[in-house]
């Protein structure tokens, strides 16, 4: 049978429009058309969490930067627990769509509520009342623990808002709604943004005033998501029979949900590990480096929340179409989601190489921040274009429900490489005479080499098991 035949039967098996165009309409296009939205909503929240640095640096002071990077570490926890519900349960809804079965997508979008606010809640309670000992073992002192604590404070009270926001997020997405997701990214930026000025700038109000600002945007964002969601004609929407408890549900969005949330834990733990190790290397201009880690790993994310909204996007074609057993469309699009990745990537680098010491300039005028952050920036982030491909490739095993794939690739980069190279290489360097903390920006480029390598392997052994499938169906 033709690729021509088999989308003409593949139409005739549904009736919504959006399913057929999962179903039928060329993977590039198709791609484009569900990613696009989703690249502009994470580079908007990308941007979202550039604004609170940004605004800090040039309103409070450069230790103020060094205080909120301490907090990446806790926020990465929470998101970690988010993305394991969300992304987990968006998996799961968008497989049901394909195979049309919506009474089970409703009882994964109740549970994945229930989730986000129970998470949510519990993240809130323990992180206020361990607040203190948990910035101090993330590396916070006496000078930039207070800034912090008076971020975190806020953006814990928030927490369930927060949640549950970003898991009608993905909710919109996995059911073909990518346009509604990004217009609800880009409410909570635009909002944060004009908050942060003025809480900032115009009430004086420093660290609470920026957390203050990120809550309410959410809050703004929250409830355009809800009144989407109350609308019995999507298909999923709130319902009293979906809101019930279901273990059995549960189980499987967490089982899928593991590996995002392996991704942020591991982040968490890997922030820890080079503050610390920043602290400790860089002598009297310890905190500075946290500072300058701090921007480095905000500008970072700018490139990854790209390359993560492409993989958003191929998310609910793969599982969609892995549901309805149309093979050839999942590898076509996983071929044009790697190569687009990679170019994005290597993109990317190029320009932020460029204009370095530009880009800096909008988080501190602290001369001596900017002359440590243009080499940490150019080292860290000089094998990004080998990073693309992994990341696909880690969402293409998420989609397909290989779980176990999924999360042993996510955790190759963190743990297996980047860990063991935190813990030797600056003292290596430290040794050497060519500094300890040049031995922490490279670590992080070795280890995404070996890990990119590694996924290559694994996503080539998976096409040739879908290839064989497709041969003999």
């Amino acid at each position: 049978m033709t690729q021509s035949e088999m989308n003409a039967q593949a139409a005739s098996r549904y009736t919504d429009e959006r399913s057929k165009q999962l179903a039928t309409k060329p993977v590039g296009p198709l791609l484009l058309q569900f990613a696009t939205p989703s690249i502009i909503a994470m580079a908007a929240s990308s941007i979202y969490n550039l604004c609170d640095s940004i605004f800090i640096g040039q309103g409070v002071n450069s230790m103020a930067i060094a205080g909120l990077a301490l907090t990446f570490p806790l926020m990465n926890i929470s998101s970690a627990f988010g993305a394991m519900a969300g992304v987990g349960g968006a998996a799961q809804t968008s497989v049901r769509m394909g195979e049309g079965n919506q009474r089970q997508a409703l009882m994964i979008f109740g549970n994945v509520i229930r989730l986000d606010i129970t998470i949510g809640l519990c993240i809130t309670i323990i992180g206020l009342l361990f607040l203190d000992p948990i910035l101090r073992m993330f590396g916070a002192s006496d000078v930039t623990l207070p800034y912090a604590r008076d971020y975190m404070q806020i953006i814990l009270l928030g927490n369930i808002v927060t949640h549950t926001f970003l898991g009608m997020n993905d909710q919109l997405r996995a059911t073909g709604n990518p346009r509604l997701a990004m217009t609800a990214q880009l409410i909570a930026v635009f909002s944060n943004i004009i908050l942060d000025a003025l809480f900032i700038f115009g009430f004086g109000w420093g660290m609470r005033g920026a957390a203050l600002a990120t809550i309410l945007g959410q809050v703004i964002a929250w409830i355009f998501e809800v009144r989407f969601f109350l609308d019995k004609s999507r298909f999923v929407y709130f319902s009293r029979e979906g809101l019930k408890f279901r273990w059995d549900i549960i189980k499987e969005i967490l089982s899928i949900g593991l590996s995002p949330f392996s991704v942020n834990f591991c982040a968490c733990f890997v922030v820890i590990l080079i503050n610390r190790t920043l602290v400790e290397q860089g002598g009297s201009d310890g905190d500075l480096y946290v500072g300058v880690y701090g921007i480095v790993n905000r500008l970072a994310m700018l490139l990854l929340m790209c390359v993560m909204g492409f993989g958003q996007g191929m998310q609910p074609i793969v599982g969609f179409n892995v549901g309805a057993r149309l093979y050839h469309r999942v590898l076509g699009t996983l071929k044009f989601a790697y190569l687009f990745a990679t170019f994005v990537m290597t993109l990317g680098y190029i320009l932020v190489a460029i204009y370095t010491e530009t880009l800096v300039g909008f988080f501190t005028n602290d001369p001596e921040m900017i002359r440590l952050s243009v080499p940490a920036i150019r080292i860290v982030m000089c094998l990004f274009p080998t990073v693309g491909g992994q990341m696909v490739t880690g969402t293409f095993f998420q989609s397909i429900r290989q779980a176990k794939k999924s999360i042993f690739i996510s955790m190759t980069r963190q743990m297996i490489f980047l860990v063991p190279l935190l813990l030797v290489l600056p003292g290596v360097f430290a040794d050497k005479g060519w500094g300890g903390v040049n031995g922490v920006w490279c670590a992080m480029p070795i280890s995404d080499a070996l890990a990119a390598t590694l996924a290559g392997i694994l996503l080539y052994m998976q096409v040739l098991k879908i290839k064989r499938r497709i041969a003999n169906p």
